[in-house]
């Protein structure tokens, strides 16, 4: 069963911020597939855009971030508005918002996203959507 580690250092690899609408279902579970597939090389950290969701995006996050996915191009409008200078680290994985909580579905296409995404990263490609 899927579970929510909390977000804390695991590796010497990138910090990865990942933004949802509401950080319950997408974001969260994207947390703790990028963990598994990096085998915990990467940092993660997971938010919303939501100022009533769990967990909010801050300037931190995004200052914490080495590359930041968001799920939809709206999180990503979000972001540019507040921070442009995250530019060059945002990428749009294109999930959209119709998944529950530890949806096997939401897993299977998080693995293929985040795998496409951690080689993009590895070799240093510029952000664009998934």
């Amino acid at each position: 069963m899927l579970f929510r580690p909390p977000s804390v250092c695991y590796g010497n690899g990138m910090n990865v911020l990942f933004v949802c609408t509401g950080n319950v279902s997408r974001s969260p579970t994207a947390e703790v597939v990028m963990r598994r597939i990096s085998n915990g090389a990467h940092d993660t950290r997971s938010a919303g855009i939501s100022p009533f969701c769990p967990r909010p995006i801050s300037p931190e996050d995004v200052r914490w971030a080495d590359a930041v996915g968001v799920m939809e191009e709206d999180h990503r409008a979000f972001i540019l508005e507040r921070w442009p200078e995250a530019t060059p680290k945002v990428w749009v994985l294109e999930i959209e918002d119709h998944y529950h909580p530890h949806d096997p579905q939401l897993i299977g296409l998080l693995e293929k996203k985040l795998g496409e995404l951690l080689a993009r990263l590895s070799g240093g490609a510029s952000p664009r959507s998934l």
